[in-house]
């Protein structure tokens, strides 16, 4: 079972990523070195108590085990975000922050004499595990080839827009980086006093959004015909991702090869919860019992009688509250951190979890 315990970190440092985002550096005492062992493409969950209440936040990696030597998130500030905001204009280095292990499973094995394309689709602050991803197969399979598709608002939201350049300068050939954007900035020229001004614009790039056809298009763009295995990641809005699924699908790619994750805020997924049933949860050994209240979920459910269960981002989006049904059944409001696989396997994600019988049993033992 993965270590689901808060250690408290230090802030190594911290840097501007954009205007609304920045990258948090801990230092990892050598005791906790193994513990805090990762995988590109993994996650951190921070607790902070923030006006008197507990809040935790999953927060993607940015670092990557090959090539970094500090552990690293990249956190964007949301409009309205409790936690996003007070990172951004809280946190200083020096500061103690608690920390979950990583978890996650957005990743891949990865193996020196693979020969693969590995294509990412991202928006928006969701390039910080794809950032975690191609530089660690960039590294560690040179015969590997990775196309990234990155859509943002606006010149000034990419997230690593340096970075990005530097390493597609290095890896040559076998990383290639396009750009998309959906209101690059322009500016009024010519003109009377301004009148009849046309609008130019600096942005040589591509303009507006990753579709089902840009896709498509971005994936025949890069193809050679050459029979290599494929990998794809998607990271962004609902709607991104679905839109490049919906293309994958098309084109007949088996769903073993799509890898998605999504980190949302926290939403209410209890609303069809009558109360009434029973769930009996086995957490490190330990069994709770706790009756289901109007509304709510099963997590929603452990938590209210003390139970201690994981869980972080409370909308289905990460997989930290992640148990296995071994009695009874349960239906979830939102999925989008398991597969149908796992799914199949009994697999739930308790945040969105409703009993459809009298008595559900689950383990977080897994």
């Amino acid at each position: 079972m993965s270590d689901t315990n808060f250690y408290e970190l230090t802030v190594k440092a911290v840097e501007p990523a954009t205007d609304e985002a920045v990258v948090l550096t801990f230092d990892i005492p050598a005791n906790l070195k193994e513990k805090f062992e990762y995988q590109h493409g993994q996650y951190l969950t921070l607790r902070f108590m923030l006006n008197g209440k507990e809040e935790r936040r999953a927060y993607s990696l940015c670092s990557s085990p090959q090539t970094d030597s500090d552990i690293k998130i990249g956190v964007k500030k949301v409009k309205n975000g409790k936690v996003s905001t007070h990172v951004n204009t809280k946190i200083k280095a020096g500061d103690k922050v608690e920390v979950m292990p990583p978890h996650g499973s957005f990743t891949v094995r990865l193996e020196a004499d693979n020969k693969k394309d590995y294509y990412l689709f991202g928006g928006g602050s969701g390039i910080t595990p794809l950032f975690s991803i191609l530089k660690s197969v960039v590294e560690s399979e040179p015969k590997s080839r990775v196309f990234l598709y990155y859509q943002n608002r606006s010149e000034h939201t990419i997230m690593f827009e340096k970075e990005l350049a530097d390493l597609e300068q290095r890896y040559k050939g076998q990383l290639h980086v396009r750009h998309i954007l959906d209101e690059p900035k322009s500016e009024k020229k010519g003109g009377v006093l301004g009148l009849f001004a046309k609008k130019t614009f600096s942005w040589q790039g591509e303009s507006g959004r990753i579709d089902a056809q840009k896709a498509t298009k971005f994936i025949n763009d890069h193809r050679t015909g050459d029979g290599r295995a494929e990998e794809f990641f998607l990271c962004g809005p609902e709607g991104l991702m679905n839109a490049v699924e919906s293309a994958l699908k098309n084109k007949a790619v088996d769903s073993k090869f799509i890898h998605r994750e999504a980190f949302t805020s926290p939403i209410d997924m209890g609303g069809s919860s009558s109360g009434g049933a029973t769930v009996i949860a086995t957490i490190s050994g330990k069994k709770y019992t706790a009756v289901l209240q109007p509304k709510e979920t099963v997590l929603e459910a452990l938590i209210r009688v003390h139970a201690d269960p994981p869980f972080s981002c409370m909308s289905g989006a990460c997989s930290t509250c992640m148990a296995k049904v071994t009695s009874g059944a349960v239906k979830m409001e939102r999925c989008l951190a398991l597969d149908a696989s796992e799914v199949a396997q009994g697999y739930i994600l308790t945040c969105s979890s409703i009993p459809t019988t009298e008595v559900v049993e689950i383990t977080y033992d897994v």
